[in-house]
């Protein structure tokens, strides 16, 4: 008897409804795509620790900035702490855009 106990592809049942167990090849497929000529080029650790101390200050400055001059304006440091950790979670936030202008190596 010829009992297979799942439904996996094999080379006799191949067929579109049996792809989607195909799917934990995708990483592969893709690393594979990859020819050496296409790698992306390697930053050095002076490059990686100057355009991280850049991000970092983008992210910093406009929230201190905010704080500073709420508390001043306004006399209040709570209301100072909290709209600075507003503008910096905002900055958080566009991070990842800034970092992948920044970050990448021409």
């Amino acid at each position: 008897m010829n009992m297979h106990p799942c439904n996996l592809p094999n080379s006799h049942n191949l067929g579109l409804p049996n792809i989607k167990y195909l799917w934990f090849l995708l990483p592969f497929l893709k690393f594979e795509l990859l020819a050496e000529d296409e790698k992306p080029a390697k930053l050095t650790k002076k490059e990686i620790i100057l355009r991280g101390s850049i991000i970092a200050l983008i992210i910093t400055i406009p929230s201190l900035i905010v704080f500073v001059l709420v508390w001043f304006f306004l006399d209040d440091v709570m209301v100072g702490a909290i709209s600075g950790a507003i503008v910096h979670f905002v900055a958080m936030g566009f991070s990842l855009k800034i970092s992948k202008k920044i970050l990448v190596k021409k």
